[in-house]
């Protein structure tokens, strides 16, 4: 019987074989600025003014830095789909090649099916951000760039792109854009938390996808917490049923995401990786979990297949 440990090393092996969502639909040129970025960083990462003088050399980088900060205030008023993610960067690479403007931002928004509402609200944020960014740091990418602290960049996040602003859809795009500057298979911009142990200390969201694949693949089983304790039990009453009744007459173990979050969080991170933890459980549970196919699914070998788990 697979354990708990080694399920979520085959949730990271996931993790590692595919690319963050974000980054997998960017536009070809963003694309390759994030391969002349991960370069850069791994062969000067030691070096930090050497980092700073290669970075400088790409054309651009301050365009792809504002296209993730706008996918990320966008997602503040709605969970983006891969598809829309998709049309975005199509329409933000057509209008705004060279220099950003609110006015080039609102046609790309507004072509990609943004609500005129929500892109005014999104530009707005976002053209605040670059003027509080510009007039401390010089240009958004040194912003990140000179970042150390995980928690104080996550900080500076929220101040800068969310106004400080709380709640869990805040949350959504506050670590949409954090975890894509201080991990070496993303855009390794915050070189000094991306190849350190700092990036270690990245909590999860904690999403219903990435929360149904932790607690239906078994990957929590060895916590020993109090909501983990709650869950094993209430699992172990509905397999009970099964093995007296079969599985029709016993009823599914719903529960709430806010009250497993915590769980989902502390499982991602003892899983050794938390951000590549998030992107391989989020994927197998958007993929794969969320309609239940089991068998097509990567870890269906290891899992422990509690499909009865739903949450609200």
């Amino acid at each position: 019987m697979p354990t708990a440990e080694e399920i979520r090393r085959r949730i990271i092996e996931h993790g590692l074989s595919i690319r963050d969502r974000v980054i997998a639909t960017m536009p070809q040129r963003y694309s390759l600025m994030v391969e002349q970025i991960r370069s850069i960083a791994r062969s000067y990462r030691g070096d930090f003014d050497t980092f700073l003088t290669n970075l400088s050399s790409i054309k651009g980088l301050d365009l792809l830095v504002i296209y993730t900060a706008l996918l990320a205030v966008l997602s503040k008023h709605k969970s983006l789909s891969d598809e829309e993610i998709l049309k975005i960067g199509d329409s933000f690479d057509r209008h705004i090649y060279d220099v950003f403007s609110a006015s080039k931002a609102r046609r790309a928004l507004e072509e990609a099916g943004v609500e005129k509402e929500i892109a005014n609200d999104v530009i707005s944020g976002v053209v605040k951000a670059l003027n509080l960014i510009n007039n401390k740091y010089n240009s958004p990418y040194l912003w990140i760039a000179e970042q150390r602290r995980i928690e104080r960049f996550e900080n500076s996040v929220r101040e800068v792109l969310f106004r400080n602003e709380g709640g869990n859809r805040v949350g959504r795009g506050v670590k949409l854009f954090l975890r894509l500057f201080i991990h070496d298979t993303n855009i390794p911009l915050a070189v000094r938390i991306a190849y350190t142990q700092e990036n270690k200390k990245y909590i999860l969201h904690g999403d219903m996808y990435t929360a149904l694949v932790t607690l239906r693949s078994g990957a929590f089983e060895d916590v020993a917490s109090i909501t983990a304790e709650r869950v094993k039990a209430r699992v172990a009453k509905r397999l009970l049923c099964e093995a007296k009744e079969g599985g029709a007459r016993c009823k599914d173990v719903v529960m709430r995401l806010e009250s497993i979050r915590g769980l989902v969080r502390y499982v991602g991170k003892i899983s050794g990786d938390p951000i590549v933890y998030e992107r391989g459980a989020y994927d197998i549970g958007y993929r794969y979990c969320r309609d239940l196919k089991c068998e097509a699914c990567p870890i269906n070998d290891v899992c422990k297949r509690y499909t009865f788990i739903k949450l609200k």
